[in-house]
């Protein structure tokens, strides 16, 4: 998930190579929260763990061979695979209600912005981050495509809820349908001026949890049943409105 008004925090809990993989893989809302990693002042260097270090566990976590590319076979993509299997047997096996649905984030849930930030040295700068998106560069997340098209082909309603502004709305479908995720019932944006949503009496300052979970209680209150909600941040799966909830691997940034 990307708000791009919100700080960025490199994830220091990959300082570790296991750090990489306990806690991410099917991890729900009801898991070790990592939100509140890194608050309160460290009283040494050596409780910090070294940033150039990090960066570089980041990028052979992702199969970085050197030209700024996620790899098929890299440890994140077979975390990004373990939590898509978890995430299709539910499916399988919890279809129910007249209009079941399944929410998903797209930041480095559907869409991977791993080139981009390895490119822009795990930094954030909104103006390359804007032409990124107009491009339509974000490649798919390893895997996902298969589960949203199985999920669409099976009468579930596939609902994208991101922090990304209105105006790239049209780009994000853009996007989205390049890369091969089929039609979406319906996508919501960040709304950053007036008129706001009815059902976001929070704008324009709501957090992220409030943002994503009053919109999925509005797609509840469209008649659906969410049977899960997917996505790379704990502030994507916070906040309730959903009978599971999927963790997807990230530990580039962290938004609260």
């Amino acid at each position: 998930m990307r708000k791009p008004t919100r700080p960025r925090l490199l994830a220091a809990a990959v300082a570790l190579g296991a750090a990489l993989v306990v806690g991410v893989a099917g991890a729900s809302a009801g898991s070790a929260d990592q939100t509140g990693a890194g608050s309160g002042a460290p009283r040494h260097d050596s409780q910090i763990d070294n940033l150039g270090l990090v960066k570089n566990q980041i990028k052979a976590y992702y199969g970085d061979s050197g030209d700024s590319k996620a790899s098929p076979d890299s440890n994140y993509a077979r975390d990004a695979k373990r939590v898509e299997s978890q995430l299709s047997t539910w499916l399988r096996t919890h279809r129910h209600g007249d209009k079941p649905a399944v929410v998903f984030d797209v930041d480095d849930t559907t869409l991977l912005n791993y080139t981009y930030e390895a490119s822009h040295d795990f930094g954030y700068d909104p103006t390359t981050n804007a032409q990124c998106v107009a491009a339509k560069c974000f490649p798919a997340v390893f895997g996902m495509v298969d589960v949203v098209t199985w999920a669409t082909d099976h009468g579930f309603a596939v609902f994208y809820v991101t922090g990304r502004p209105a105006t790239q709305q049209d780009d994000t479908l853009a996007n989205l349908a390049q890369v091969g995720f089929p039609k979406p019932t319906g996508i919501y944006t960040k709304v950053k001026t007036a008129p706001y949503p009815p059902y976001l009496p929070c704008s324009p300052n709501c957090s992220t949890v409030e943002y994503k979970s009053g919109t999925r209680a509005h797609i509840e209150d469209e008649g659906y049943t969410i049977v899960a909600n997917v996505g790379d941040q704990y502030s994507d799966l916070k906040g309730g409105h959903a009978e599971r909830t999927f963790k997807m691997p990230n530990p580039m940034y962290y938004l609260p």
